[in-house]
């Protein structure tokens, strides 16, 4: 189970949202090393237990909740 641990006083999810407001993506076409790198590359010094527990969580949805997202956005709003 995941927790959404504060890091560097800030929470996992708030490293994950920042990215993807941003533009980024976390798959595995956009590639998780690219948002790895993005991690490490922050003023907070990230530990690479860090990046990885907070990279770990940003891959791990929840499949139902995926599907039903996915089908929502591509339901034409017109």
């Amino acid at each position: 189970m995941f927790e959404n641990k504060v890091i560097k006083g800030i929470h996992t999810s708030r490293y994950i949202m920042s990215y993807i407001r941003a533009g980024g993506k976390i798959s595995k076409r956009a590639g998780y090393s690219e948002f790895e790198d993005w991690l490490g590359s922050l003023p907070l010094s990230l530990t690479d237990e860090e990046i990885d527990y907070i990279s770990s969580m940003g891959r791990n949805g929840k499949l139902e909740l995926e599907i039903d997202a996915k089908k929502f956005l591509a339901d034409d709003k017109s």
